[in-house]
């Protein structure tokens, strides 16, 4: 394996692993194999129970580009990037989750396209890729689709949670000056769409993105839309943790309304009320695979919306 060069790598690629040994080898050897060889990948296992620190330190053994950070106890995917990009060297930052993986070209045509269209993100279309049923079940969007800029003013037509593509699911690449001269941080508190509000950071910030329509990341659904399974990585069933995702939520509603993001604003509250919509739902789906059925539809019935 090529050694890490001296000066500062162009990709700093962070993985934030949480009970992901059975997926972590096929997303580490999506990052090695990048035909953008000058790179580092840092690993922050966040408290896993399996064998995920183990996997990791292997690999890293093999690799010197590969670092592993581990923490003792479970603090969610924000922390463990947080401290990865507190310790990145690469002039952009790109987010794996340990259960995905990357086209080989990724990271090589990502950067291209940042630096040719001088922006300071860039992402890409994904592939949705159903584990139970092995197999590639569709892309977010329509890769006929041109590339377009992203911008604050966009990110309200596409921040609906209900439907197929949000920009929550987008896992772009980021000029790490800009992060440092911004002090853009994850909300350590979230443990439900902490990319969405990374990027509205981003976004409210100034920031300037590029997305291409090519599909170069392989995102596993949590919950397949074929094998009707749950992925067994992570937090597995019930990943969906729209209580913590509200919470989030009314944090940055209350940090917009002191910057005046009115529009920003509007939308945040739209997002707020799918959220409690799908708070209901949820404990009413938990009630009846429990077979509690009278509590299932009790919830129901007094939350008519969950239809």
């Amino acid at each position: 394996m090529a050694s890490p060069s001296q000066s500062s790598p162009v990709v700093t690629v962070a993985i934030p692993v949480f009970n992901s040994a059975s997926t972590l080898p096929r997303c580490l050897k999506s990052a090695v194999g990048q035909t953008l060889r000058d790179i580092e990948i840092l690993v922050a296992d966040d408290g896993s129970t399996d064998d995920s620190a183990a996997v990791a330190e292997a690999w890293a053994a093999r690799d010197p580009r590969i670092r592993v950070i581990r923490f003792q106890s479970n603090g969610g995917k924000p922390r463990a990037m947080n401290a990865m990009v507190a310790q990145a060297r690469g002039e952009w930052v790109a987010v794996l989750d340990a259960d995905d993986a990357y086209h080989e070209a990724r990271l090589e045509r990502l950067v291209a396209c940042a630096e040719a269209n001088g922006v300071e993100m860039a992402a890409d279309n994904l592939v949705y890729w159903d584990a139970g049923a092995d197999r590639i079940v569709r892309t977010a969007f329509d890769p006929a689709s041109p590339p377009a800029l992203v911008t604050k003013a966009g990110i309200a037509a596409h921040s609906d949670s209900y439907a197929e593509f949000d920009y929550g699911i987008l896992k772009p690449v980021i000029r790490r000056s800009f992060l440092l001269r911004h002090g853009l941080a994850y909300h350590e508190e979230a443990r439900l769409a902490e990319d969405f509000y990374y990027l509205l950071n981003f976004l409210v910030a100034g920031g300037r993105g590029y997305l291409v329509s090519e599909p170069l990341y392989t995102w596993t659904m949590p919950f397949g839309a074929v094998s009707r399974q749950w992925t067994l990585t992570g937090a597995g069933a019930w990943r969906y943790d729209y209580r913590s995702a509200l919470r989030a939520n009314e944090h940055y509603i209350g940090e917009m309304r002191r910057r005046s993001e009115d529009a920003v604003v509007a939308m945040l509250e739209a997002r707020s009320r799918q959220y409690r919509v799908m708070i209901h739902y949820l404990d009413a789906q938990r009630a009846a695979a429990e077979g509690r059925r009278v509590r299932a539809l009790a919830t129901i019935a007094g939350h008519p919306s969950t239809w």
